[in-house]
């Protein structure tokens, strides 16, 4: 909208002082546009420091709290939504870090099997030397005792 108005806008004074509320109004995302109740409380503000007279109302200041408290509201429960999804995901973070250590337990224990394994080779192949120098050695007995015959 401020680009559509750009040249009406261009056209206020830059130290006017309801430029900046123009603007505000002029914003397309909603979020920055001010209330009703928020324009009430600054148009006051602007009419009290450029000395304009006007009647005070404690309606005016009710209206301004209502909203007040009403952003607030929102932004409260806007806080919890967030606390909420911030929970969520340190309890995900959580239970990915313990299937993560599960996973690198798994490849350690995968591991060590791996290494018990080729123990186990190592070993058998000590027994077949073994039992190849005992033969051999029962060999030599025998022909010892042949020999001596």
């Amino acid at each position: 909208e401020i680009q559509r108005r750009k040249q009406d806008f261009d056209a206020i004074a830059a130290d006017h002082p309801l430029k900046n509320i123009i603007r505000r109004c002029l914003e397309n995302n909603k979020r920055f546009r001010p209330t009703a109740a928020q324009l009430h409380v600054e148009l006051l503000w602007i009419a009290k420091r450029l000395g304009i007279p006007h009647q005070e109302n404690k309606d005016h200041t009710a209206c301004f709290l209502a909203e007040k408290e009403r952003i607030i509201s929102q932004n409260q429960k806007r806080l919890r939504e967030k606390d909420a999804a911030i929970a969520e995901k340190g309890r995900l973070l959580f239970d990915y870090k313990q299937r993560l250590t599960k996973l690198k337990d798994e490849q350690q224990l995968t591991k060590n099997d791996l290494q018990l394994a080729v123990k186990d080779q190592q070993i058998a192949d000590k027994e077949r030397q073994l039992a190849e120098k005992h033969r051999q050695l029962s060999e030599k007995d025998e022909q010892l005792a042949d020999n001596e015959q």
